[in-house]
């Protein structure tokens, strides 16, 4: 076949060139704050993925992905297995299995994995208790668990979004998945709040904290009782356990608290007062405040922003990509990138809602679920708002990995708007 016959048309052009948009203003951004050395390789790395993409866009139909669901959810689980024999540590953390001169991380296309063997699953074994909840989280504690040993918390943290949006969208209820994920909540309200009994002898450390993780507990124990959250006396005693283990978490936090790296510990909590350590932990989200306070209504301009130019705001050209658009581009611009990414989730969101195709419908929501939670949380750390987690701004920050993952699922968004079109 003659490559001048292949034709790649587009099903859904304004989501297309809605992540151009979003990209163009990732250009910009890098170019700023790099003099232009990280804009070329991510130049690279977009027309590669972008490739790439197009191949696989154009040979495999989503009927092969629905039909190999089991088999690519195991490559994954092998493929972070591998890394833990070959892996390459950065940083403390074992993420990148180098094949030659590329470096991958098998964490960013778990996502893909976990998306597509959830759209499976989901699309044919609809949520209607709590046991087939338990069931859906049981497949994604393995990978979830593999990957939080790297350690790489903010990955893991984003399997759990991925998951709760998909089994939402799949027929779970609220309150079930609040009591599901209550003992991880309770345990990092617990750092949050101040001590009120205390007792330490040996190796014995024994703590309960308020007012944060005990309001939690109590409005999940209401809310249950309010909505009947139980379908027979063995739900009835299972959801009692799991309220009563939040107790016992938020009594040993300490123990559970334990099982976190110092740093991590630090990222989880600095954010609500990042002046307790200037010149540390709290340095990046310090500074990050400043770029973006000192940007104003319309910016101070491409290249002239002082600590973005100044090199003051670390990671500037990953994790706190915002800080610098916010600095030079002002409130009006930070704002109309928010738009963008607001106008890529709708229409994500829409195609789920108007696809008959249960397994396309699941995949737009686990590709909603990705993309929403990375952006809430990225943003929300470059304001002071949520903890650092390391988790990329969709498009906009520098990465191979990322991206490839991020416009595959964009690709898969996109078959599904075909079929609803032609529907």
């Amino acid at each position: 076949m003659k490559l001048s016959k292949i034709k790649f048309s587009l099903p859904d052009p304004e989501l297309a060139l809605n992540v151009l948009c979003i990209f163009a203003i990732s250009c910009l951004a890098l170019f700023t704050a790099s003099g232009g050395d990280f804009l070329v390789k991510q130049a690279v790395f977009f027309s590669v993925a972008l490739f790439l993409v197009a191949i696989t866009y154009k040979i495999f139909d989503l009927s092969f992905f629905q039909k190999y669901a089991v088999v690519i959810y195991f490559l994954n689980i092998g493929l972070l297995l591998l890394l833990k024999v070959f892996g390459t540590t950065v940083l403390g953390s074992q993420r990148w299995l180098r094949l030659g001169p590329l470096s991958v991380q098998p964490s960013e296309i778990a996502k893909v994995a976990l998306i597509i063997f959830l759209s499976a699953w989901l699309s044919k074994r609809p949520i209607k208790n709590y046991y087939d909840i338990f069931r859906a989280l049981l497949v994604v504690s393995i990978p979830a668990g593999l990957v939080v040993i790297q350690p790489d918390l903010g990955t893991t943290l984003v399997y759990i979004a991925i998951s709760f949006g998909m089994l939402f969208w799949a027929g779970a209820k609220l309150i079930e998945l609040a009591v599901m994920v209550s003992p991880l909540v309770t345990a990092i309200l617990a750092s949050f709040g101040q001590k009120i009994i205390s007792y330490q002898q040996g190796k014995i450390d024994f703590a309960l904290t308020v007012p944060v993780a005990i309001f939690f507990v109590v409005l999940v124990f209401g809310l249950v009782i309010y909505y009947r959250a139980w379908s027979s006396p063995w739900v009835s005693s299972a959801i009692f356990v799991l309220l009563s283990f939040n107790i016992l978490v938020m009594m040993f936090k300490s123990i559970a608290w334990g099982f976190l790296k110092e740093y991590q510990q630090k990222r989880l909590t600095i954010f609500l007062d990042p002046h307790q350590d200037p010149l540390g932990a709290g340095y990046h989200i310090i500074q990050s405040l400043y770029a973006i306070g000192s940007g104003g209504l319309f910016g101070k301009g491409l290249k002239s922003g002082d600590l973005t130019q100044g090199q003051f705001v670390p990671e500037q050209h990953t994790d706190f990509v915002f800080s610098s658009i916010g600095e030079e581009l002002g409130f009006f611009g930070a704002i109309a990138l928010v738009v963008l990414y607001t106008w890529l989730c709708l229409n994500i969101i829409s195609v789920a809602k108007e696809s008959k195709d249960r397994f396309v419908s699941f995949i737009c929501i686990g590709t909603f679920s990705m993309m929403f939670f990375h952006i809430f949380v990225n943003i929300g750390m470059n304001l002071s708002i949520m903890p650092i987690t390391g988790v990329p701004l969709p498009f906009m920050s520098y990465g191979g990995s990322s991206m490839l993952v991020n416009l595959f699922l964009i690709s898969l968004v996109m078959k599904g708007a075909k079929q609803v079109k032609r529907s």
